[in-house]
């Protein structure tokens, strides 16, 4: 591997970062660090030499990134966006570089590597089903009670077992719905916490109380007014 064989993969992701923001940044990176390295000893590592090959691999013609620029843009921008927001909301440390530049640039576009990753595992699969295929099963004005079997949860949305007597840590603030009053549905689009089924959340508004509650669907049912 020569150093004008590196410069000439590095001018490749130049020209598909231009057509393609953020689908360049890491190997040019990669490359010209390797680049000096070359410089200094003369040599790459095999492993270094490896890596280059898979670089080399994911270079795309200006053909294949505009095609799949259109492809995000009809197919998953809509679905991207709402897992980039359902990561950052709940701050959950993974595809951190591909979250951060979705958030700091409008017009992002992830590589089709990187939207694999992050959009069709099986936990943003699942908040996906739930949220933006599955309508909801209650509508915003329907009246619903608490299920018997939701646990005590506290304001992070953690469950405990009833069977525990844990009382109220300090700095802890418990939240225990009465199960036989009726509430109202105020909100039934919160962003999830978890990836389950049944995890769109909602607020209720309590008969008879100001005080609002959020809890999800799979805890809920239609109240018998």
């Amino acid at each position: 591997m020569t150093a004008e064989e590196l410069e000439q993969l590095i001018k490749q992701f130049e020209r598909q970062e231009e057509i393609l923001p953020g689908s360049g940044s890491y190997p040019i990176s990669v490359l010209n660090s390797m680049l000096t390295n070359l410089s200094q000893w003369g040599k790459l590592t095999p492993r270094q030499l490896e890596f280059v090959g898979s670089l080399k691999r994911r270079v795309q013609s200006p053909d294949e990134l505009i095609a799949w620029k259109e492809e995000f843009l009809s197919k998953y921008k809509e679905k991207f966006d709402y897992i980039v927001r359902y990561y950052h909301e709940n701050n959950i440390p993974y595809y951190s570089d591909t979250i951060m530049n979705a958030l700091e640039q409008e017009d992002y576009i992830p590589s089709e590597i990187n939207l694999t990753k992050v959009l069709k595992n099986k936990y943003s699969s699942r908040v996906i089903e739930e949220m933006l295929v599955k309508s909801p099963k209650f509508e915003e004005g329907d009246i619903v009670q608490v299920r018997k079997g939701y646990h005590r949860r506290d304001t992070a949305g953690r469950a405990y077992h009833n069977s525990y007597d844990i009382g109220n840590p300090v700095g802890r603030y418990w939240v225990e719905p009465e199960k036989d009053w009726n509430y109202i549905v105020v909100k039934n689009d919160k962003m999830p916490r978890n990836a389950c089924i049944g995890c769109r959340r909602y607020e209720l508004l309590p008969f008879g109380d100001s005080t609002i509650i959020t809890i999800e669907q799979r805890y809920i049912k239609k109240a018998r007014v």
